[in-house]
């Protein structure tokens, strides 16, 4: 089974930590959510695991033989259309011509966006089929590993919902592993199996919960209810500032 094994991870930028003794595992099929405040270290993690960063301290493998990423800003290349942006990562691969441009219009389909939609450049594109295209370029490659830096946080509730979905069902397809970045507890909770809170100065891991609830289950009302739960986890009051609860959630959601 494909693996991604972090450990005692530390970096630095100069003189000044941002990682701290990290250690994780993900497994082939699971989501993992890294929640947290900003500067907590979660994006530079990210990058470490996506080896667009060597880690001033600790060890990174990884059997996973493709890797897909999405960012919070969709970083489409203006002179090319949708269709085109989609099919980078296909180029890459050595696909042919015709080939990519058939495999980009099907990807461009399955995020909702007409023929017309595909041909238009991305200054011609809403911020929502914006990041639908983003998405698409990084599922194209059909990763076993996709690693998402908050692709979701400046859309509305409607498209973040739809895109969820789109997620999910591509995951579940594929049985790839997610590494999620987020600072919206709530979205954890509805996508991720595991969540590791985090903390900052320097980034590190304050704790982790289980999501035993599988994703056919987890209603609105689930989702609310295990949200608000823990929020009252010392851990997560800890990484957001947040002042001690009496009711401390002391179990892990199931």
């Amino acid at each position: 089974m494909s693996l991604l094994s972090l450990r005692q991870l530390g970096h630095r930028f100069g003189l000044a930590p941002v990682l701290s003794g990290v250690s994780l595992d993900l497994h082939a099929g699971e989501t993992l959510a890294l929640v947290g405040p900003s500067g907590c270290g979660k994006s530079t993690l990210l990058h470490i695991a996506a080896g667009l960063l060597e880690p001033s301290e600790g060890r990174v493998r990884s059997t996973f033989r493709g890797v897909g990423c999405v960012f919070q800003q969709p970083r489409l290349m203006p002179w090319k259309n949708a269709a085109d942006n989609i099919a980078l990562g296909l180029k890459g691969l050595g696909l042919p011509a015709a080939a990519r441009r058939r495999r980009a219009m099907e990807w461009a389909t399955r995020m909702g966006l007409n023929e017309a939609d595909a041909h238009k450049y991305p200054h011609e594109l809403s911020g929502g089929m914006q990041s639908r295209v983003a998405l698409g370029r990084a599922l194209a490659v059909a990763p076993d590993l996709l690693l998402l830096d908050e692709p979701f946080s400046a859309l509305d509730v409607g498209l973040k919902q739809e895109l969820y979905g789109l997620l999910r069902k591509q995951v579940e397809h594929a049985g790839a592993a997610v590494l999620m970045i987020t600072h919206d507890l709530m979205e954890a909770v509805r996508l991720a199996d595991r969540i590791v809170v985090m903390a900052s100065g320097p980034g590190r891991m304050l704790g982790e919960f289980v999501v035993e609830q599988s994703q056919s289950r987890r209603t609105e009302a689930w989702i609310h209810r295990t949200t608000a739960g823990l929020m009252d986890a010392p851990a997560v009051r800890e990484s957001f500032g947040l002042a001690s609860s009496a009711a401390a959630f002391n179990r892990e959601p199931s």
